[in-house]
């Protein structure tokens, strides 16, 4: 056999070898519960002898009405008489009419007795949900023949619950996922091509061509729509974001901006307008709880009129033009969605140019794992999961931020600098200050990429002044036009009216305080996650700190060095210097990592420790981590001790990936098994498929 036609029945049979293997898995080993059933089939019973307790009224027609309290244990089902070894149990209970999505799954928990316990002990509790099949039956691990057992309903005063069958020893129906085995067959498939001895990693990415951009490109728009999918999961933010005023700021301001006029056209109550502070939370509260009305939240108050606080940059892209066109408001929801998408892509794209400009002996295989690795793990995933406005100014920020550094890159990739492309890198890193004011300061990473480049002499030579209005206009645009919005509004080029919000916190009287920066970067950083035995294996950290003044906190899962270990690598430049190899490469990897742990340090000192800021400075750690990994793979690529280093690499990124994968099923503000209880516990059951 000719050396071609090895290799054509090479590549042929890997993808059928891993689809026979994913078949088998998805038939067999996921589907354990089901061949397990056949062992006591011919043990079926229907556990019919049934005492209903009193905190269940009957209504007829198997409907019963809970009318326990919260916290009694009256809403229940005693099955008498059982006298039988018992293998599962088959629960199907629905409520009636449901009010909301919520609904969709009923809590029970059950108390049994075996050989073992001649009293009643308790079972986890267990979701029965609407629509997935598989959470109906309960495998249990008793000792020998159970006598009784009770049925707690956790259910709502009030609901009215539809008993349709409980039984046992019952045939587990067979669940064929389409989904799961087409995630399995591309993790195994993945799993071969990029195992540290294939040939992928001879080919680097700098001659990958355009197949290697199409893959990319393929990836990209799986991504994009996962995102999709995630994001019309989360049932009441779609609902929220037709129905709330106060998530709906940037539609607002488009009807005000319409009208010509900077403020909202909500009149504040008039009792807002004589309070000698109403900036204060406290004393604001009880003011209205006297007075009654209301006020808009999260809004700057600034004399007797509300204004959006946050960037202007999104209205101008995309709500106003929206509204001017259509004569509609657009909803919050898309823009999330195309906002991340772009940063997303964004990622993959400056990558590239770091690599074209360092490290050209990359892989293109540790290309395509690092551009995921930071596309996913910078925290976009928590804007999708719960998408409301407040994601719109970060993520436009963010993707301004890295397709401006990457046109700055590539307008520095030829013998002279492209000044249409630096042009473009000023425009976009000069809008991030519209949109996210803080994250400008990614502008300081101008100084080692120019300065290299005037050393070069690929800047500021012949035609000086071209370069410098190439690079300094767009800027000058940009900040002129929104010192006159900020004058407009609040009397103040460089006032952009975050101090007037009315949240809980007074902002025109907070100061910088010391005491915030450890307990603030440790919580951030370094803060160890939560880990237990439940889908989705993670609870939100109890933050603590013995900082004695007011802190603004909202639980999150962890500090990102905690939930990223390769991020790790960040934080020691300097161990990683002669892999790293140039200058200006070493110093930028500095100046990232001090870039991060200042934004971090003006987050927690301005908005307090709050786990959607984390992503203002998350890519940025990772960027850090770049030249130090790519030096590494370019250093030991073809070597003895490439197995060792990839293969720590990916576990380090399947680490991170897995994460943040398991992390769309939470959240630190509304729970996903509330807002879309069948998304959220059908996908536990296809993870847990023992169960």
């Amino acid at each position: 056999m000719s050396k071609w036609k090895k290799w054509k029945t090479a590549f042929w049979m890997i993808p059928v070898l891993a689809g026979c293997l994913a078949v088998f898995l998805e038939f067999f080993v996921f589907n354990i519960r089901h061949w397990e059933s056949y062992l006591w089939r011919t043990e079926h019973t229907l556990l019919e002898e049934r005492l209903m307790g009193e905190g269940l009224e009957p209504l007829g027609d198997n409907l019963y009405r809970i009318t326990a309290e919260e916290g009694e244990e009256t809403a229940s089902i005693e099955i008498l008489n059982i006298n039988q070894k018992l293998y599962n149990l088959h629960i199907r209970m629905t409520v009636e009419n449901p009010a909301s999505a919520e609904e969709d799954a009923v809590l029970v928990q059950v108390k049994i007795n075996d050989e073992a316990n001649e009293k009643y002990f308790r079972l986890t509790e267990r979701a029965i949900v609407r629509g997935v099949e598989k959470s109906e039956y309960m495998r249990v691990h008793l000792s020998g023949t159970t006598t009784e057992a009770m049925i707690l309903i956790h259910g709502t005063k009030g609901q009215v619950i539809r008993i349709e069958d409980i039984s046992g020893n019952v045939p587990v129906p067979f669940s064929f996922s389409a989904g799961r085995l087409a995630a399995v067959f591309g993790l195994l498939l993945a799993a071969y091509l990029l195992r540290p001895m294939s040939g992928i990693h001879k080919k680097k990415y700098v001659d990958c061509g355009w197949k290697g951009y199409a893959l990319v490109a393929v990836i990209l728009c799986l991504e994009f729509a996962a995102a999709a999918v995630v994001q019309n999961q989360n049932l009441p933010a779609v609902s929220r974001d037709r129905e709330e005023q106060e998530t709906r700021q940037y539609q607002m301001l488009a009807h005000s901006l319409a009208e010509g006029h900077p403020w909202l056209d909500v009149e504040p109550e008039e009792w807002l307008k004589s309070m000698p502070d109403p900036y204060d939370y406290r004393a604001r509260s009880m003011q209205m709880e006297t007075e009654g009305g209301s006020y808009l939240w999260d809004t700057a108050y600034y004399e007797g009129k509300y204004y959006v606080y946050f960037g202007i940059v999104p209205e101008l892209v995309f709500f106003l033009p929206y509204y001017l066109v259509t004569g509609q408001d657009l909803s919050t929801l898309p823009v999330v969605w195309f906002t991340g998408c772009l940063f997303m892509a964004g990622v993959f794209i400056l990558l590239g140019e770091i690599i074209k400009k360092w490290y050209r002996g990359t892989p293109f295989s540790v290309y395509l794992l690092l551009g995921l690795l930071i596309a996913n793990g910078s925290g976009v995933w928590m804007f999708f999961r719960n998408p409301v406005f407040y994601d719109v100014p970060i993520l436009l920020g963010l993707a301004f931020a890295v397709w401006g550094l990457a046109f700055w890159l590539k307008a520095l990739s030829g013998e002279r600098c492209n000044r249409v492309r630096m042009g473009l890198g000023s425009f976009l890193i000069a809008l991030v200050a519209g949109c996210r004011p803080q994250l400008v300061l990614v502008s300081a990473l101008a100084i080692p990429l120019f300065g290299r480049a005037f050393r070069e002499k690929k800047v500021l030579q012949e035609k000086r002044l071209p370069d410098l209005a190439a690079f300094f206009l767009p800027v000058v645009l940009v900040a002129a036009g929104l010192m006159y919005y900020n004058q407009i509004r609040f009397g103040s080029v460089t006032d952009f009216g975050a101090a007037y919000n009315l949240t809980i916190q007074n902002m025109t009287k907070r100061e910088f305080k010391l005491g915030r920066i450890i307990p603030g970067y440790f919580t951030m950083l370094f803060q160890p996650p939560v880990i237990t035995g439940l889908f989705p294996y993670f609870e939100q950290v109890d933050v603590k700190s013995q900082f004695y003044g007011q802190a603004i906190v909202e639980s999150g899962f962890g500090g990102i060095m905690a939930l990223n270990l390769i991020l790790w690598i960040s934080l020691i430049p300097r161990q990683f210097k002669k892999y790293i190899g140039q200058k200006d490469a070493y110093c930028w990897a500095w100046l990232l990592l001090l870039l991060g742990l200042l934004l971090a340090c003006v987050d927690l000192q301005i908005g307090g420790l709050i786990p959607r800021y984390t992503v203002d400075f998350t890519w940025l750690f990772f960027l850090a981590a770049v030249p130090a990994i790519c030096g590494i793979a370019h250093s030991t690529a073809g070597t003895a001790a490439w197995n060792r280093v990839y293969g720590a690499f990916l576990l380090l990124f399947a680490q991170s990936m897995v994460y943040h994968f398991l992390t769309i099923f939470t959240d630190v503000y509304e729970k996903m098994q509330q807002m879309n209880p069948r998304w959220f516990y059908g996908a536990e059951h296809l993870l847990e498929f023992w169960l």
